[in-house]
């Protein structure tokens, strides 16, 4: 059902009632109409009726037009108010206008008079939806827990709410135009600056961490700055919204996770480390000392053997196992110290470990193994050391997982960077194999790369195998 206009109607020409009347008639406007012919009956009329607009001839009150305007304004500031007079004098028009009417209708040009409605009506309307939605940005901008800002089209702030002011430290006049700015920490000021001066001029968002420096305590804090440009219907830049949010908690805990990151990490080098020391320790002692021991036990049973005599078969056939046997446990003995420490690798160089240990394998598992090798890559101890762990590791999950039967290495010098890459033609890991938390060894290789500030690159193709990609670099970098 359509709701009825309300109107107020002020005329005490019985012809101009009749002549309203017929007019709306005409104009199939659906309204309800209160008609008092004094303005002393107005206030009586507005407790009661609650009128949206009001039609009146302005000669009723014996005053000029402004002020009889400016007597209704203070009575009903928002309602629309329609001059309809039989007056027709421009200087007249232009002043009601001035002075806040809606319209001025001509009662000679009735026919305006529905149109003249509709549109105080409607303007009524957008101004109230305006004056609502500024209350609701004025109480948004109130409650918020984030600084909200308003900037012009060329940058200058314009408005800040109180939760701005109480991040930064600024008032409203010191934040005004670019005064911003002074609240921006000494160290990112310039870089805020070029910033923001880019969007504005290229008209896209911004988004920035920064800190703030509230000069009325002394506190630095962090905040991450938005804003988001806004367009006029023509196309062009009406200004910009954004808003600051305090995230020095955030940015705090975030250093000191990354700061433990770092302390594990130097941790897991030192663990590392101390490990391939102890290795290399016991395999010169397994080498050298149990070796020796060993050889010298296989020496003295040759010359006891040779010292017995040849009739007692029982005791040759016994010594001769026991030679047997120290032959094969120094063999066990040498493959222990090489499993614990490669003597190739100290001895020649990484290049010549990578390939012995890849033919090992393919002795020991069938796979075809394919090296392209830089043999003249010269590394120090650590970096060779690191490099060959990941290798050996990334061979142990061919032999286990990849189900492969070829495998191609290459090591090679990129620029400033290392690179070794093992690729296999198995079935290829998947993605949820690299993410499970239980794959200790491939997170043992981003480890180590990562101490050299390298990294360790996993891609699978099901069916078509795995590449395992390691990057380090030849100098340690600044960062």
């Amino acid at each position: 059902m359509t709701q009825r206009t309300r109107i107020l109607l002020i005329e005490n020409n019985r012809e101009s009632v009749e002549l309203f009347t017929s007019e709306m008639h005409r104009s199939g406007l659906v309204y309800e109409v209160r008609h008092i012919s004094s303005f002393d009956l107005i206030p009586e009329a507005l407790e009661e009726f609650s009128p949206e607009i009001i039609i009146f001839d302005y000669n009723l009150a014996e005053l000029k037009p402004s002020d009889t305007i400016g007597i209704l304004k203070n009575m009903i500031a928002t309602t629309p108010l329609i001059i309809y007079s039989d007056i027709l004098n421009e200087e007249t028009v232009v002043e009601c206008m001035r002075s806040g009417a809606s319209d001025y209708v001509f009662k000679q040009h009735s026919a305006r008079l529905g149109s003249a409605i509709e549109n105080a009506i409607d303007k009524r309307r957008v101004q109230e939806e305006l004056r609502l939605s500024k209350e609701r940005f004025n109480t948004l901008a109130k409650v918020s827990t984030v600084g909200i800002f308003l900037a012009s089209a060329e940058g200058f702030y314009l408005y800040v709410n109180e939760r701005w002011c109480d991040i930064t430290g600024l008032s409203y006049d010191q934040a005004f135009g670019d005064g911003f700015l002074n609240a921006v920490h000494s160290h990112d000021r310039k870089r805020i600056r070029t910033e923001w001066h880019r969007c504005v001029r290229e008209r896209t968002p911004f988004q920035s961490e920064y800190r703030i420096f509230r000069e009325s305590d002394k506190t630095e804090l962090w905040v991450m700055g938005q804003a988001l440009p806004e367009v006029n219907t023509d196309g062009s830049l009406a200004g910009f919204v954004g808003t600051i949010t305090d995230i020095t908690e955030r940015m705090h805990a975030e250093i000191e996770i990354d700061s433990s990151r770092k302390q594990l990490r130097a941790l897991t080098v030192r663990l590392q480390n101390i490990r391939e020391e102890e290795r290399t320790h016991i395999a010169r002692e397994i080498h050298d000392d149990l070796g020796q021991a060993l050889t010298g036990l296989k020496m003295d049973l040759a010359w006891v053997n040779n010292k017995l005599s040849s009739s007692d078969e029982t005791i040759q056939k016994r010594i001769k196992s026991m030679m047997e046997l120290a032959d094969s446990t120094i063999h066990k003995v040498r493959k222990l110290a090489t499993d614990l420490r490669p003597g190739i690798l100290d001895d020649i160089g990484l290049a010549a470990a990578i390939e012995w240990q890849g033919k090992d394998f393919g002795e020991r598992t069938g796979i075809d193994f394919s090296f392209h090798l830089d043999e003249e890559l010269q590394l120090d101890e650590k970096r060779s050391t690191a490099f060959f762990r990941i290798f050996q590791e990334s061979l142990t999950n061919v032999i286990r997982h990849a189900q492969a039967k070829n495998v191609a290495i290459s090591l090679r010098r990129e620029g400033a960077n290392v690179i070794l890459t093992i690729e296999d033609d198995g079935r290829g890991i998947a993605p949820n194999e690299l993410a499970n938390p239980r794959s200790v060894g491939i997170l043992g290789m981003k480890e180590r790369a990562a101490s050299f500030n390298g990294e360790v690159n996993v891609i699978g193709v099901p069916n078509k195998g795995t590449t395992v990609r390691v990057r380090i670099p030849l100098v340690e970098s600044s960062s």
